[in-house]
């Protein structure tokens, strides 16, 4: 039998590949890491001559699930950053703290890890209150950043 959700997984991560990008995992601090979809080159001129740009997800699922449709677009003109914020995908923490603003911290320093110096944050629905966070703790890193949530009402 076939699971299809892996075969699903495995095709999309074949596209993220194709696509420039590639899984990493950061190491914040002892017990505290995220997982990140990134350029293959990060810290590199070709990289930095592209203009970075966070994609950050909402509680509904992680980043890859969250941007599926986005990230194929956008890494023709931008490096493109997907995380998978604290608890979500392959990131973890021994931290008690659960607030939009450790998620910020934690995404800074991953971030600074991954050599991006200035970016442009898209945050959707949680990931927009991260966004915020971020800009409030350190706003010579945003070159801007878009809120986006989708209100199911019709």
């Amino acid at each position: 039998m076939v699971n299809l959700v892996e075969a699903g997984q495995s095709l999309l991560h074949a596209i993220l590949k194709l696509a420039g990008l590639r899984q990493q995992t950061i190491m914040i601090e002892p017990g505290t890491v995220m997982s990140f979809w990134a350029p293959k080159k990060t810290n590199s001129k070709h990289i930095k001559e592209k203009p970075a740009v966070i994609l950050v997800h909402g509680f509904a699922a992680d980043g890859i699930m969250t941007w599926l449709f986005q990230f194929g677009t956008l890494t023709s003109k931008y490096s493109v950053y997907i995380p998978d914020l604290l608890f979500f995908g392959g990131s973890t923490t021994n931290s008690n703290d659960r607030s939009p603003n450790f998620q910020a911290e934690c995404l800074i320093k991953a971030l600074d890890e991954l050599g991006v110096e200035e970016c442009t944050v898209v945050g959707f629905s949680y990931g927009g209150m991260v966004a915020f966070k971020m800009a409030e703790a350190r706003p010579e890193i945003d070159e801007g950043f878009v809120v986006s949530d989708h209100d199911c009402d019709d």
